[in-house]
């Protein structure tokens, strides 16, 4: 058995489809996210709309702007987008990682999971069992 003849300048090269995020247009969502190394992942909303008054939450006669949550705070959006591009999430899981949260902070509320931004001592007798 033989193979066929192919020379090198007649093979065509394997070229990967480009699986890029065009950090230039964001895209409206929920995703995973961690705002620092061994933090907590939680959850991310993006969306397109005008801005929420920070101590009332009514919505804002303002102009349009790109916003961001991690679990249910507002956050700046220049701090997530476009890192958290890459994980993104159904709104089913996001409403999970913000209850996670919400209980942690009532049952757990020394745990790195009720506070955002606390790094994650996995032997730590505060954090909640992944079960």
């Amino acid at each position: 058995m033989s193979r066929a003849h192919t020379t090198y300048a007649e093979a065509r090269s394997f070229v990967p489809a480009a699986r890029g995020v065009d950090v230039e247009t964001p895209v409206a969502g929920f995703y995973r996210y961690r705002l620092g190394q061994g933090t907590v992942r939680g959850g991310v909303r993006l969306w397109y709309g005008p801005p929420f008054d920070p101590v009332t939450g009514e919505e804002l006669d303002r102009s349009w702007r790109w916003q961001a949550e991690f679990d249910g705070e507002p956050i700046d959006f220049d701090r997530v987008w476009p890192a958290c591009a890459k994980d993104p999430l159904n709104e089913a899981d996001y409403r999970a990682l913000i209850n996670r949260r919400a209980w942690a902070r009532e049952h757990a509320p020394d745990s790195a999971y009720a506070q955002i931004g606390r790094r994650h001592d996995p032997l730590s007798a505060s954090a909640p069992l992944p079960f």
